[in-house]
């Protein structure tokens, strides 16, 4: 199986014979034991009269819970009708004789699988839609470890492979959405491959990126409709297979029945006009205006350089425009939405990288992120424990900060060694140095005495991945350094 970061699994393991029913099981264990979803939310689904009429084929385990929780005799308990043993629940729960919680430890994990509706125990686990940009905003980490949790519970039960993994990704979205650093690694490793004469499998991929690490760079709503819905819960039968939106980005409108489209008023129609009669074929005007609507023609292409000559560049704007345009295309309306309002977010309070159109929405959302917390902070230790706690992964940090250092001071090259290879706890210093300088120049009566010494060069002979900007203070009474913007909140 794919190899993991851990931290997104469960102990419990099903027992029941089919694959996707282990997999319902233990993805309902999961959300419970995460408290991703609440024994409330679960009776919300499955109301007294669902779980009674779901156990009727379970008297023993009907019985059981209404005399353990709704305080039936035993012999009356076994001697109910599905109606009336569905009331004695309602009322034991709306009397506070048992609650949620009560009831739940008294359904065994697989009996939940066993003998309720698959489709409503999905809809449970799915209901809250954590996928959705909008929605992962607000835990960001928690999010990706759930679309993770689903994938390796998949793999694990073989209602997934790897390959249909990385189809329903696309090759196109991992080339696109892996940065930079990742896909170096991703070269290196495939170079190495090439050497031992192996192939660079989709076994091979998650060897050198691992599977949290990746989907951590792949727009989580994406990942949840083109691989786990298509793919897993569609087959396994969780959902119709004409009853759910891939894109979630907005509801499918409905078609108006034949005798509502006829009621409709119908638009008037314009007047004739007889002082132009039909005839656009064969007058010269109407010609010479079709020629006026042709658009001209694409001018040809240049041709091919003679041997020995440069032959001019094509303009590097106009690629990576087109680059740029090809990542846009594969974000669904909702990502764009949220990527635009951050976006918006950061530009005011100056603090938007200069090459954001590169950077991942997570990456942007964590940045932004990071500044609504660093104004509570009012030390050194907790202003980089704010930073670390604002991406989850170090990956995504280390991109951000790079893109930070290159707002913050243009004249750091972050493709130098020094910088680019430099470890997490070294970029965190310089973007926290960055900011108490501009907070300083901002406020010159808050300057200690004497200044911080500017960052060395980045040729100075540091070794690799030992960049350290000048020490700053562990406590410090000045403000935190943030835009002037965020502070004037």
């Amino acid at each position: 199986m794919a190899k993991s970061d851990g931290g997104t699994g469960s102990d419990f393991k099903s027992s029941l014979k089919s694959a996707s029913e282990r997999f319902l099981s233990q993805t309902v264990v999961h959300v419970l034991e995460k408290s991703f979803r609440t024994p409330d939310d679960f009776l919300r689904h499955f109301k007294p009269a669902d779980l009674m009429q779901g156990l009727e084929g379970a008297p023993d385990l009907r019985a059981k819970i209404l005399i353990e929780g709704a305080g039936v005799h035993e012999k009356i308990a076994r001697k109910k009708s599905t109606n009336s043993a569905a009331e004695d629940l309602r009322l034991a729960l709306d009397e506070g004789v048992t609650n949620a919680a009560q009831l739940l430890t008294l359904l065994p994990p697989d009996d939940r699988v066993r003998y309720f509706d698959h489709k409503k125990l999905w809809a449970f686990t799915t209901e809250d839609e954590f996928w959705s940009p909008l929605n992962a905003e607000a835990n960001v980490d928690g999010a990706l470890s759930r679309v993770v949790f689903l994938l390796e519970n998949a793999l694990r039960e073989n209602l997934l492979s790897l390959q249909v993994l990385t189809d329903g990704i696309t090759f196109d979205s991992i080339s696109t959405r892996l940065p930079l650093k990742e896909l170096q690694k991703l070269v290196r490793h495939a170079l190495k491959l090439g050497r031992e004469k192996k192939p660079l499998n989709e076994q091979e991929l998650l060897e050198s990126v691992p599977l949290k690490t990746l989907i951590g760079f792949i727009p989580l709503e994406h990942v949840f409709n083109n691989v786990l819905v298509e793919k897993v819960a569609k087959p396994a039968g969780f959902i119709p297979t004409d009853g759910w939106d891939s894109s979630r980005a907005e509801p499918a409108k409905p078609e108006l029945p034949k005798a509502v489209e006829l009621s409709k008023p119908e638009k008037p129609e314009k007047p004739e006009k007889p002082e132009k009669p039909e005839t656009s074929k064969a007058e010269p005007p109407k010609a010479e205006e079709q020629r006026k609507s042709v658009p001209p023609p694409k001018p040809a292409p240049p041709a091919a350089a003679a041997p020995g000559k440069l032959q001019p560049m094509e303009s590097l704007t106009d690629i990576e425009d087109d680059v740029d345009a090809l990542i846009q295309s594969t974000r669904p309306p909702a990502e764009e939405e949220a990527r635009r309002k951050v976006i918006d977010r950061l530009s005011s309070i100056n603090r938007l990288p200069p090459r954001h159109d590169s950077l991942t929405t997570p990456v942007l959302l964590s940045i932004e992120s990071m500044y609504s917390e660093l104004l509570g902070a009012s030390t050194d230790e907790a202003r980089e424990n704010c930073i670390r706690d604002s991406f989850p992964n170090e990956q995504q940090m280390t991109t951000a900060l790079l893109a930070l250092i290159e707002l913050l001071d243009p004249t750091i090259d972050i493709n130098d060694p020094v910088i680019k290879d430099a470890d997490a706890d070294s970029l965190i210093k310089v973007v926290l140095f960055e900011e108490r300088h501009r907070y300083e120049q901002q406020h010159p009566s808050a300057r200690p005495s004497p200044g911080p010494a500017p960052l060395p060069p980045p040729n100075s002979g540091r070794s690799k991945g030992s960049l350290a900007p000048p020490p700053l203070p562990r406590q410090s009474s000045l403000p935190p350094p943030l835009p002037e913007g965020k502070r004037a909140r």
